[in-house]
């Protein structure tokens, strides 16, 4: 009996280990230390927003996120209502190809309006997204509980995020982005110059559409110089044969744009705009040619005035850009 023992103690171990190792066992980890590296989030209103995702702490990919509730951080109260109203925003529905997408038409045909929340959280990863309806809402700290699963089971994490939506510019000019410039520049010989004292510059939001760019140049004394009678154009770039033969200009962003006797308006279908830069930042360039200009200090019909700003639209609207030299006037 013992030698039996013996035999079959030894054979039950094996079966044993041989079970449990054979066995399924539970896969996978959630964390319970998943967290934003950054709290609270910056958001600035009504600006194309996309924060950094979650901190997994390793957790099993893929997971999945809920949003359960939003909170007002300083009274502590449920805003769900307030987070799941929707507004009208474009989206884009193919890629943009700035080489061939050149007119308002072909633009157009890739974009749609969809109605969506001003603020959500992507499911797959917990980005935040932000967009132009968040002008909606009023500016403040808010707070929001996840929802996360994965393989391994399904978790609650309270308040683990945190958003600051700030009032901000609608756009951005100087001094952010860069300055303005004038240039005097001799007829006939372009590498030689004078600089002229920095022009005022003034950009307004004037309406919520249409969607266009109103820019109007004025000598020192109040005077617009006329586009429409070829008072105001671009500014051919430096060398010989350059490609391209002008600095940028917002014809070379928008092929939509029309003059008037006092002001060039420009259609843009999309924000941020412009999209990316072409060069030289975000900065304009146009050129006041020698005939309809005085340059103080300088001898009439010698030099040309050549006038810089920078500019780049966030949120749709109408805007009004006013650029003003102080050192010349209007012939």
């Amino acid at each position: 009996m013992k030698r039996n023992l013996f035999i079959y103690i030894p054979l039950l171990i094996i079966c044993l280990v041989t079970s449990y190792a054979c066995k399924k066992t539970g896969t996978g980890f959630l964390s319970p230390y998943i967290h934003y590296e950054q709290s609270p989030i910056i958001i600035p209103k009504g600006r194309a927003f996309l924060s950094a995702g979650l901190n997994g702490d390793g957790t099993s990919q893929p997971f999945s996120v809920k949003v359960i509730h939003f909170y007002d951080k300083a009274t502590g109260k449920i805003v769900d209502d307030m987070f799941s109203k929707t507004y009208p925003v474009s989206v884009w529905t193919g890629l943009y190809d700035p080489k061939t997408d050149t007119t308002l038409q072909l633009i157009n045909a890739k974009l749609k309006t969809i109605n969506v929340a001003p603020i959500s959280i992507n499911p797959s990863s917990g980005q935040i997204l932000g967009n132009y309806g968040a002008l909606q809402l009023p500016a403040g700290e808010y707070q929001f509980d996840l929802e996360i699963k994965n393989e391994t089971g399904t978790k609650v994490y309270p308040k683990i995020g945190d958003f600051l939506l700030r009032d901000t510019t609608t756009f951005e000019s100087i001094p952010t982005i860069g300055s303005t410039s004038e240039t005097r520049i001799m007829v006939g010989n372009e590498s030689k110059s004078v600089v002229g004292k920095p022009p005022l510059l003034t950009v307004t939001r004037v309406a919520d559409t249409p969607n266009v760019i109103t820019v109007k140049y004025k000598d020192k004394n109040g005077v617009f110089f006329n586009p429409k009678k070829g008072e105001i154009i671009s500014r051919p770039a430096a060398g010989l044969n350059p490609n391209p033969p002008y600095l940028q200009s917002l014809q070379q962003y928008t092929k939509s744009y029309y003059y008037t006797d006092d002001a060039s308006v420009f259609r843009f279908p999309f924000t941020p705009f412009p999209l990316n830069t072409l060069g030289n930042q975000f900065n304009i360039y146009q050129r006041i040619p020698t005939q309809f200009v005085h340059n103080d200090g300088l001898p009439d019909g010698m030099y040309s005035l050549n006038l810089r700003f920078p500019i780049r639209i966030y949120v749709p609207g109408s805007y009004l850009v006013v650029e003003q030299t102080i050192d010349a006037a209007h012939n």
